[in-house]
């Protein structure tokens, strides 16, 4: 049970974060180290076995895609249900899929590269446009992104909601974009361990080791978001507002930062 504050809205962002890593911390390092050693060793094998056509970038985007939307969406159901993986396996296959579709089409990385490897000439002359406005671009885009898994994973919905909750207040909009901005950086500062270990040692198993690194960044990441789903006045957990006589929701509140009678346990 998280210890309240004196004030409205519940509990605080830092002590939701704290008391779902103290409550399902280990599970969740494990879940998200175990599907990013999947998810990094299916990339690998097709980047460094399947041979090198056209579509393979697309190929891999894609799987990349659907097994990073598998991670978030395990690790925010555990956070959501507590250590009961019969409940949270069950991801369903539509949220996968928003979650894939959506990351991918707001991230402006995923569509540079994949419009190099199928078109690079347009690709090419992309790149000589203005670097200030692809880089608001790829901002706007992470800002949006970060919010995706509550949005999706926790209400069943996809960019509009994502687009909600980057609104609900000024609050909710910084905190996602420390988040981003935070992984974002972590996350290269692993891509260039990564770099260094790869044409250090000749190693891919090394290599992919290493970038094993992004698992702790991914733990903290989905911490974050999901403190800031909880806090933000915006957030409509699944079946929170069908009314008394519909089925109680599937993601029960952790604190009481909905205000939910009887919601604190």
């Amino acid at each position: 049970m998280i210890i309240e504050e004196k004030r409205p809205g519940g509990a605080s962002w830092w002590g939701i974060a704290a008391e779902r890593a103290r409550a399902c911390g280990w599970q969740l390092l494990a879940v998200v180290a175990v599907v990013t050693a999947v998810r990094l060793t299916f990339v690998g094998l097709v980047v460094y076995v399947v041979p090198l056509y056209p579509w393979t970038p697309a190929v891999r985007i894609v799987l990349e895609a659907l097994l990073l939307a598998c991670e978030y969406g395990l690790a925010m159901r555990l956070l959501a249900f507590g250590p009961r993986f019969a409940a949270v396996l069950r991801v369903p296959p539509r949220q996968l899929g928003l979650m894939a579709l959506w990351s991918s089409l707001l991230s402006v990385p995923v569509l540079s590269e994949l419009l190099l490897a199928l078109y690079p000439v347009v690709a090419f002359d992309l790149y000589r446009g203005p670097v200030v406005l692809v880089l608001l671009l790829a901002a706007f885009g992470g800002l949006v992104t970060a919010a995706l898994p509550a949005a999706v994973f926790l209400e069943g919905s996809g960019l509009r909601a994502s687009w909600r909750l980057l609104c609900g207040s000024w609050a909710t909009a910084l905190r996602l974009g420390a988040v981003a901005l935070g992984a974002f950086l972590a996350e290269s500062l692993v891509q260039e361990l990564y770099a260094e270990a790869f044409l250090g040692s000749d190693s891919p198993f090394l290599a992919l080791t290493v970038q094993e690194l992004v698992a702790p960044v991914h733990v903290l990441a989905v911490l974050a978001l999901y403190a800031t789903y909880r806090r933000s006045p915006a957030a409509r957990p699944a079946g929170s507002l069908a009314g008394p006589a519909a089925e109680p929701s599937a993601y029960p509140p952790v604190d009481a930062a909905f205000g939910a009678p009887g919601a604190v346990r």
